[in-house]
């Protein structure tokens, strides 16, 4: 079987999986606790629909909490929606979806306005400006701290309102009825040793709100639970999948010397207010690149990072953001959060440089959604990163991702609280497999950033491709009775499954992870254009005003196909 360009032989795995023995029922389950995973919780909630919340770490364990730019939003003087319309289609690189363009820019001073009703404490005055953005339009919260200040206010409302919560539950599989359609989910509730105790959680639509899939890369902003699951779901489940080469690698993640994993991220606010990319000589990195220098988005940004450090008379493993002009009480005052962790680690922002590199940051693609979340397959949603709406395109313009979640979450929420699927049929559980072996995890990792990072060939490609198609299966431990966990659990399941060994969380996330990588080589060796986030190493990128197509794809028979298109159906029902 041959997949996109050749890409023979590398599968997606199944989970392993033992017996189910608890149930739960809803009418709607979403999966995870982002921004935009609890908006539409509580919007659906709202409409009186019966909500089950899933999440894998406490309430708001992913990304939002970290975010430090802010919410994009054309509220200020001189801005209108438009022109951040076409800042987000420039930044996107011709492969936006005008509508989705359009109903973000008009939808965010909605939301900030929102947030504020619920007691957000925004900054909506003093602007700050980013990457790409014409104008100062983004929105802050404490200097630096908008996800912090966004988790608040949603996580108090997620918890006054009616809507079930189950912390400590990892969502393995889609359940599908006799109609083919989503109703719920397998899962696992983890056990102090990260043992999985699997169940069902049946629904009448099930809505994937976790986040990207940074862990795949060896460094990332992304904090540790963000891998891959949703994507990984949907595309066992046979989901249209968009555009998951396009990887936004953030400029300014704080580099340390055999420091991999998640990293803090230094704001691209920074720059907006003066900070400067520079070398070892201390000459500015982006000088003469792009007409906007060190604002200029953030695919160009990371690509001549790359080119620089690749130029051997300087490390090859990072640069330097110099924000010494900012002065020591600026610093403080605006930008605390940055200030803070550059001084844990030994590091005065106002007396020297910040050691920076691109990491792996944010999925511009993802599961293919209506606007209001609806993926190719009925029953099945998807918000926040691990959706593909349209918005970003090839290269997401700064701070525009968590004005969508917020936006997305909310009509997903909506359409869902006036529309359902009908009741489910007979639930089918999904297929075991092998898994991967968590053991690899961090090879895979180290050859993801190696070979599908900032800048590409087919050669790296090809070894990445070969490195995934390798990788050990999982060697999970023998059935046994796991101990009681809190939640909905009812002994003795309705729907059995094959008995086997009961798979852990690590085994979980590396099948997870190993997934999302086989789709990115895929869906990278299916494009031979530079364009975007994705480039290929000394191949120019193209004009963004040219002929662009979009890359989709479809797991049949365990391997990534190109796929054709399909309507996505709008919701229907009671």
């Amino acid at each position: 079987m041959t997949g996109p360009a050749g890409l023979t032989g590398a599968e997606l795995r199944h989970l392993p999986r033992a017996r189910p023995c608890w149930e739960a029922e809803a009418d709607i389950v979403v999966v995870g606790s982002g921004a935009a995973g609890m908006t539409a919780a509580l919007t659906a909630a709202g409409h009186g629909r019966r909500v089950l919340l899933l999440t894998k770490d406490d309430i708001g364990g992913g990304a939002t909490p970290l975010a430090q730019g802010g919410l994009a939003a054309a509220i200020g003087p001189g801005d209108d929606p438009g022109l951040h319309q076409r800042d987000t289609l420039d930044a996107g690189a011709g492969l936006c979806d005008p509508a989705a363009v359009a109903a973000l820019v008009a939808g965010a001073p909605g939301e900030i306005a929102r947030l504020a009703g619920r007691g957000a404490r925004l900054e909506r005055t003093a602007l700050h400006l980013e990457g790409g953005h014409s104008r100062r339009r983004i929105v802050t919260a404490g200097g630096d701290a908008i996800g912090a200040e966004v988790h608040r206010v949603l996580r108090a409302a997620l918890l006054a309102s009616p809507v079930q919560v189950i912390t400590g539950c990892v969502a393995l599989d889609a359940l599908t009825d006799d109609r083919g359609s989503v109703s719920g989910v397998l899962a696992g509730l983890a056990d102090d040793g990260g043992v999985l105790r699997a169940g069902l959680a049946a629904a009448r639509a099930v809505v994937l709100a976790t986040g990207g899939f940074g862990q795949a890369y060896a460094m990332t902003t992304s904090p540790a639970g963000v891998t891959g699951d949703g994507l990984a779901l949907a595309a066992r489940a046979g989901a249209e999948l968009r555009d998951l080469e396009f990887v936004q690698f953030h400029p300014t993640v704080l580099w340390q010397e055999t420091a991999n994993g998640q990293r803090p991220l230094i704001t691209e606010a920074l720059r907006g207010a003066g900070a400067v990319l520079v070398d070892a000589a201390g000459q500015p990195v982006m000088a003469g690149r792009h007409p906007l220098g060190d604002l200029a988005p953030r695919d160009v940004v990371s690509s001549a990072m790359a080119q620089r450090m690749g130029r051997g008379d300087g490390p090859g493993d990072h640069l330097w953001l110099d924000a010494t002009m900012l002065g020591r009480a600026a610093l403080e005052r605006d930008f605390p959060t940055v200030t803070a962790l550059c001084r844990a680690r030994g590091i005065d922002p106002a007396a020297e440089p910040i050691p920076v590199a691109p990491g792996a940051h944010y999925a511009c693609g993802g599961i293919r959604v209506g606007l209001d979340g609806q993926t190719s397959v009925p029953g099945l949603y998807a918000v926040g990163e691990a959706a593909s709406t349209g918005v970003h395109g090839a290269n997401r313009l700064a701070s525009n991702s968590l004005t969508e979640a917020l936006i997305a979450g909310r009509r997903a929420g909506e359409r869902l609280g006036r529309y359902l699927p009908g009741p489910p049929g007979g639930l089918r559980l999904p297929p075991a497999g092998p898994g991967v072996d968590p053991a690899v995890r961090p090879i895979l990792a180290v050859a993801m950033s190696r070979d599908a990072g900032v800048l590409r060939d087919r050669e790296d490609l090809e070894r990445l491709r070969q490195a995934l198609d390798q990788a050990p299966p999982s060697h999970p431990g023998p059935s046994h009775p796991g101990p009681s966990h809190p939640g909905p659990s009812h002994p003795g399941p309705s729907h059995p499954g094959p008995a086997g060994a009961r798979p852990d969380l690590a085994t979980v996330e590396a099948t997870n992870l190993h997934a999302v990588s086989v789709l990115v080589a895929a869906s990278a060796l299916a494009r031979a254009e530079s364009r975007g986030c994705h480039r290929w190493r000394d191949t120019p990128p193209v004009n963004s005003a040219g002929r662009a197509r979009h890359t989709l794809l479809r797991v049949e028979g365990g391997q990534p196909r190109e796929a054709q298109s399909v309507r996505i159906k709008e919701g229907v029902g009671a």
